[in-house]
């Protein structure tokens, strides 16, 4: 069983009385638009896509709400971004700060449809939704002053959970200074339940990353004029919004984090359940957590680019949430990632000789479609194709049509064309020399042979010089194995001086559909020309 699936059984467990009643499960998931979102914030995202949509094929009526939050404080400015421009915006609330680009209402919207557009490409069920409506329309009002009612139960529970304590003064909200417009800056110094208003200040020293004005007033809290912290608007969201799921990144589960903090104010202050949790581990770039405030990583629409819609959510489900992802974009991350999406298809046509449910599933939920079948495709293996791509003299559809052994369908061109695409971007950009192939025109002048590998060579060249063997890649492979197996050599002191000889390195795709994508006078007059 798919761990998607597992997950799904749970929570159908889980909510039995909801489900047998009609209510539509509500799952969320939500990103601050501080900046480009970086690819590890996807996981997030997949996975509870994902769990929707293995909800949905159960017959569960369920949503997946992702909350692009446009009103936390500006606290940073991207590395990219103009830093003096922009300075003057720190602690402003991010909808007021304005666009980087044309086209786009403000800041946050210019990294909100980034991501939209990347997750419309994997076609994942999801509803997109900002923050600040909710607040300007009410929809946090009581649960402000609710928490500013239980502000001492509020400070208790950072006490028991964290050891680390609030002031007594402290006040769990941020209003929006009327003066200067930061919101980041400002402290709540005291609540008039009678009058419904709050007095605060806008501290000058209250943050590093910004000043505020120091101006005092006195402001109803409600409508949009201030927001809750973090940790206390996190219970509150799953009160607003009626959250039944909702997991988080591993880091909200350290002893006394925001998980365990939220949970106890969500129960405790807002009386409301705390939603079904799926917790999961980073997706690391080279080795670390990716985190694009500092640079580390890469953003989602980066590595999107990189990959196919299917292999980018292969990438992201492949393990299990509590497991950690490695994505090292220059190494072997990316060719194996190729490699296993067509061995998953093979369990999933049945092609494998012991076929796995459980892989056939992962293949399932990598496609676009969830709900109609995938077509059985041929394809190029990723290393076959990044050789052929750097053969000026190969036609990439007649090579597949020879390695299929017949023509390939439209669909099968299709597809090749696309996976071609993102393989040549990856040999341009990223790439080792390991995955690099260029043909040499001369003979090596380094290579030394032993005699047998001259006399092994020797008859190789006369067994390949036979106009009665066809010259096609599987009987080639069969005749120099032949030839090996007469001879007794072994296989490395006969297949790396091939590999020298004409690619001037000591490994290379299969040898005998290699040597098939020359002309059969031009390998033997080189074997003949190293022998003689």
């Amino acid at each position: 069983m798919s761990w998607v699936d597992a997950i799904a059984d749970d929570i159908a467990t889980s909510y039995k009385e909801e489900i047998d009643a009609g209510t539509p499960l509500l799952i969320r998931d939500e990103k601050t638009l501080s900046g480009r979102v970086h690819v590890g914030s996807l996981r997030g995202i997949v996975i509870h896509a994902l769990v929707a949509q293995a909800l949905q094929q159960k017959g569960i009526n369920c949503v997946f709400r992702f909350e692009l939050n446009d009103f936390d404080p500006m606290d940073d400015i991207p590395k990219n971004i103009d830093q003096e421009t922009f300075r003057e915006h720190m602690g402003k609330p991010l909808y007021t700060v304005p666009s980087i680009e044309e086209g786009h209402a403000n800041f946050p919207s210019v990294f909100g449809d980034e991501l939209q557009g990347v997750v419309d490409n994997m076609q994942l069920p999801i509803e997109f939704f900002p923050l600040r409506p909710y607040y300007q329309d009410g929809s946090f009002n009581e649960t402000i002053e609710q928490a500013l009612n239980a502000a001492a139960a509020i400070r208790t529970i950072y006490l028991e959970v964290s050891g680390g304590g609030k002031p007594d003064d402290w006040y769990p909200l941020n209003t929006v200074c009327e003066n200067c417009g930061r919101i980041g800056t400002t402290q709540v110094t005291g609540w008039d339940s009678q009058k419904k208003t709050v007095s605060y200040h806008c501290k000058k020293d209250l943050v590093k990353w910004a000043e505020g004005c120091d101006h005092q007033g006195e402001i109803s809290p409600f409508d949009g004029n201030a927001k809750l912290p973090w940790k206390v608007e996190w219970a509150a969201k799953w009160k607003v919004y009626g959250v039944h799921i909702e997991g988080a990144g591993k880091d909200h589960y350290a002893a006394g984090g925001s998980r365990e903090i939220a949970a106890r104010i969500s129960t405790e202050v807002f009386g409301f359940p705390v939603p079904f949790d799926i917790p999961y581990e980073f997706l690391n770039f080279g080795g670390k957590k990716m985190s694009s405030s500092k640079g580390i990583g890469a953003s989602a629409k980066e590595i999107s680019d990189l990959l196919p819609p299917a292999l980018l959510k292969l990438l992201l489900i492949r393990k299990k949430p509590n497991q950690p992802i490695d994505f090292d974009a220059s190494g072997k991350t990316i060719p194996n990632l190729f490699d296993e999406y067509d061995r998953l298809s093979d369990h999933f046509f049945n092609r494998h000789p012991e076929p796995r449910e459980d892989y056939a599933r992962t293949f399932a939920l990598t496609q676009l479609d969830v709900n109609t079948p995938p077509e059985d495709l041929w394809q190029m293996r990723f290393t076959v194709l990044s050789f052929v791509l750097q053969m000026p003299h190969l036609d990439l559809v007649e090579e597949a049509e020879k390695l299929k052994g017949s023509n390939l369908s439209e669909s099968e061109k299709a597809a090749l064309e696309e996976r071609a695409h993102y393989v040549q971007q990856w040999l341009e950009n990223l790439a080792g020399d390991e995955y690099k192939f260029v043909i040499q025109e001369e003979l090596p002048t380094d290579l030394e042979l032993t005699d047998d590998q001259q006399s092994v060579l020797s008859k190789l060249a006369e067994a390949l010089s036979n106009p009665e063997l066809a010259w096609e890649g599987a009987l080639i492979h069969e005749e120099i194995h032949k030839v090996k197996e007469e001879t007794g050599i072994a296989p490395k002191d006969l297949f790396q001086p091939l590999y020298k000889i004409f690619l001037s390195r000591t490994s290379g795709p299969q040898v005998g559909w290699f040597l098939s994508t020359f002309e059969r006078k031009d390998v033997v007059n080189k074997l003949n020309g190293i022998t003689s």
